[in-house]
């Protein structure tokens, strides 16, 4: 454990004073955003493998930015890599590829299962996407992954010296150094002027009368046109035009090898690049990292608004994995807590209530850092707005904790945190958690104002229904303790005036956002709907209370229920799929949220039925 922490430690302060740049920060541009290379080839490898990291032939742990190494300049052997996770076996049954355990198949495997399946591809292609059975669509999805590899293989193809020149006069005219006569398709490309020349002197001259360098010159030729079956692999956007300052679309290396007339940036990005490619394959690792010192130096020199500690600090986060250490510190004071429930040793609290805060301390930072990368506050995108629900409940379930010191607050931000943590890591899989907003979306004023004020109005929210849960099962086990029933019931009622108040002035300032961007305070959107729907169960429960309608128990059981309300209005509403705020969170959840709300339901009309049933006895 110890040995952990300092890790932790030690990263932790990389984040924050990192200011070497080195291959891992290369910048490439993807879904409109600037991403680090090492961002890039995690959220590839979790595509295609289901996992970061992936093991080679000696059982050994590589990382993905070295696997993309591999696949750069070592492609033959990368292809011939289970890298592919199949794991529904009618998608390789339908392939014709063999069963195994380990479900991984290979970029060839996959292909020859294609050749020998066309007719399988070519139905799917001319159907409708509402058509396709879940089958079919897995099945397309390998297609598209297999589509994707191989352009990211052949991606930096054009940088390897792999075109030999010996004779001295092409040596000579095109500049060659005499220590290494292997070119690249690229190096021909920057100088298309002289070599036009030499082929507009190879057309012009009889071949019965060329020379050595004519027939040279013939070959590399072929060899040219060989290489240029690899133009189609463009998905690696790695040089921008240097056209225009700030969002200009960036471009791969093979788009520059069409002939056209290139800038000087865009030549000293290719020699860059080139000599970069040149490093990975002779493994010198200064010569890599000097070179991507270059080349982004080149695009700050281009754009002042391009930031790459932005880049190193976002490398830094990718290694730190700071929610997973928040999460385990979570549930070792979750544990310790429990102890102290069968013992009643008071330095037991103590230590829980330390490390709690210690794994609170992990995941606000972890919120700070994706701030500073993304350069705005951390609630636009579902996982967002997952982690920072989460550290606003723990927030909250500590400060009562700090005031009451009688450990539900603890009790709470464990299990609230941990679990809200666990749903988090299900979205994290599905790729890239530092994602570009829509354009409705991007206002910082907005963002830091209405969303964020909703969004703590769901973790206090949250707060509430588990302490109601808290006090559901104090009347149980504890029926005659009043005074700890009367605390828990207390805590209730001022955690649903923070969450009225916080959910009721977050949906005010939604529709005055609403009223700017779209012309209208309120259309009855699902999702304004939802953060109603929380207003008017908070105001009814508090109208029940003050009235004398239901009795403290009660009022724990309909308490409880909030958080199927907030469930329903933070992710339910996204199964609509309709109405404006239908850009946000879409998922498939509804399997998910339908189990969660039978559990909730279950569960709390249980326990209300269960405490009843035993005042009734105790009454007889």
């Amino acid at each position: 454990m110890i040995n952990k922490i300092s890790v932790i430690l030690i990263l932790i302060l990389s984040c924050i004073f990192a200011n070497e740049f080195t291959f891992n920060e290369l910048p490439i541009q993807e879904d409109g955003r600037i991403k680090p290379l090492d961002t890039y080839s995690r959220n590839q490898l979790l595509r295609f493998y289901g996992k970061k990291t992936i093991k080679s032939d000696d059982d050994q742990k590589v990382l993905a930015i070295d696997w993309m190494k591999n696949v750069f300049i070592d492609t033959e052997n990368e292809i011939s890599r289970k890298i592919f996770n199949i794991r529904n076996p009618e998608v390789a049954y339908s392939l014709g590829l063999d069963k195994n355990d380990s479900h991984k198949y290979s970029f060839l495997d996959i292909v020859n299962g294609f050749k020998e399946n066309q007719s399988l591809l070519e139905s799917l292609q001319s159907k409708a996407d509402d058509q396709n059975t879940l089958v079919e669509e897995q099945i397309i999805e390998v297609y598209q992954n297999v589509i994707l590899f191989d352009e990211i293989s052949h991606s930096m193809f054009c940088f390897l010296p792999i075109i030999k020149v010996e004779n001295k006069t092409l040596i000579d005219y095109l500049d060659i150094s005499d220590d290494n006569t292997m070119v690249s398709y690229s190096f021909f490309m920057r100088n298309i002027d002289k070599f036009r020349v030499l082929l507009e002197d190879l057309l012009e001259t009889n071949e019965q009368d060329w020379n050595e360098s004519h027939v040279e010159l013939s070959s590399i030729a072929m060899h040219l046109q060989s290489l240029t079956q690899y133009h189609y692999a463009q998905s690696l956007k790695i040089i921008p035009s240097f056209e225009n300052k700030g969002n200009e679309r960036w471009l791969s290396p093979w788009e520059l090898m069409d002939g056209r007339p290139l800038n000087e940036q865009q030549k000293r990005m290719l020699i860059a690049y080139e000599k970069l490619t040149l490093g990975l394959v002779d493994n010198d690792v200064d010569l890599v990292n000097s070179q991507s010192k270059k080349i982004v130096s080149i695009i700050e020199s281009h754009d002042d608004a391009f930031n790459s500690n932005l880049l190193i600090k976002e490398t830094s986060f990718n290694e730190l994995n700071i929610f997973l250490y928040s999460l385990i510190f979570y549930i070792i004071s979750f544990l310790i807590i429990g102890i102290n429930w069968m013992y009643t040793a008071p330095f037991t609290r103590k230590i829980s209530f330390g490390i709690i805060i210690a794994g609170f301390l992990m995941h606000g930072y972890g919120l700070l850092l994706r701030m500073i990368i993304m350069q705005r506050p951390p609630v636009s995108t579902l996982y967002e707005s997952i982690l920072f629900v989460s550290f606003i409940l723990v927030l909250f379930a500590l400060i009562f904790e700090f005031i009451r010191k009688d450990t539900l607050g603890i009790l709470i931000a464990a299990v609230g945190g941990s679990l809200l943590h666990f749903v988090g890591f299900k979205y994290a899989a599905d790729g890239d958690t530092l994602g570009m907003l829509v354009a409705v979306l991007n206002s910082n004023f907005w963002l830091a104002t209405h969303v964020t004020t909703i969004t703590i109005g769901y973790g206090v929210s949250l707060v509430a229904g588990l302490m109601g849960h808290i006090y559901l099962l104090a009347a149980f086990f504890k029926p005659d303790d009043n005074k700890e029933l009367k605390k828990i019931f207390d805590n209730m009622f001022g955690l649903t005036l923070m969450g009225l108040f916080f959910t009721m002035f977050g949906t005010i300032l939604g529709g005055i956002w609403a009223d700017q961007s779209w012309g209208r305070f309120w259309g009855w959107d699902p999702k304004e709907n939802g953060a109603l729907l929380i207003v008017l169960w908070h105001l009814m429960m508090l109208h029940l209370r003050v009235s004398g309608i239901v009795k403290p128990l009660g009022y724990a059981y309909f308490l409880s229920l909030v958080n199927i309300v907030v469930v329903l209005a933070w992710f339910g509403v996204n199964l609509l799929n309709v109405g404006l705020h239908s850009y946000g969170f879409t998922d498939n959840v509804a399997t998910n949220l339908f189990i969660f709300i039978f559990i909730e339901i279950f569960f709390t009309t249980t326990m209300y039925c269960l405490v009843e049933n035993k005042k009734n006895i105790n009454q007889k």
